[in-house]
């Protein structure tokens, strides 16, 4: 399972101007998305873990939904029709099993980042404040990434994502566009043990400690 992002590069024009890169960004940090609103594509941080408006029980939240279930599943259900995003990331972390032990690798594309198909919802308190939130979407993974773990985060190519975000988009056409949609990850590489806490921080999150696998 995926549970961290790097997130180091602004990713839009609009990105908020008070925004901080994070190279080892956990669920329930602030994350950067990109969603359509009025037919604008904007940036803006939400919470990494999903809160739909109807939700009481808050240890339900989900920073991760499956694709395989979001049409029937009541948490995404309504999300998928109305209210998909894309994480712009410059890559993400897996954990590969050693006997009783997992050890942390990070996965990126050569050149750019990757943009990651996700969720977002909107909780409103009776105030009439909001917070909004979200969860990236994973699938049994493929490619490189299938290396490391069962699953992965499903990242889009540039067409995917339009077709992604479009409002006229059919919701009977959003899961195999998900489940077909290819890694995009071009190179993985093991990094320090440290990365394992969200507490490490910094740039060096994202060294090498190993070899580097590339695509064929």
């Amino acid at each position: 399972m995926t549970g961290r992002l790097a997130q180091f590069t602004p990713p839009h024009a609009s990105t908020p101007g008070d925004w901080q890169p994070d190279w080892n960004l956990p669920p329930g940090a602030r994350v950067l998305i990109l969603r359509k609103q009025a037919a604008r594509l904007e940036c803006v941080p939400v919470l990494w873990n999903l809160t739909p408006a109807w939700l009481t029980d808050f240890s339900r939240a989900s920073f991760n939904a499956r694709a395989e279930f979001l049409h029937e599943k009541p948490m995404f259900k309504q999300a998928l029709a109305q209210r998909r995003c894309l994480l712009p990331v410059n890559g993400y972390y897996l954990w590969k099993s050693n006997g009783t032990r997992k050890h942390p690798w990070y996965l990126r594309r050569r050149e750019g980042g990757l943009a990651l198909a996700g969720l977002w919802e909107r909780y409103q308190l009776d105030d009439g404040q909001y917070w909004d939130s979200c969860a990236l979407i994973t699938a049994p993974a493929k490619g490189l990434p299938a290396k490391l773990a069962e699953r992965m985060p499903v990242a889009l190519n540039s067409g995917e994502q339009a077709i992604w975000l479009a409002e006229a988009t059919a919701v009977t056409a959003l899961q195999p566009l998900l489940m077909n949609a290819e890694a995009q990850v071009e190179m993985i590489h093991p990094v320090a043990s440290a990365v394992s806490s969200p507490l490490t921080k910094g740039p060096h999150c994202c060294n090498p400690h190993g070899p580097v696998q590339t695509l064929n």
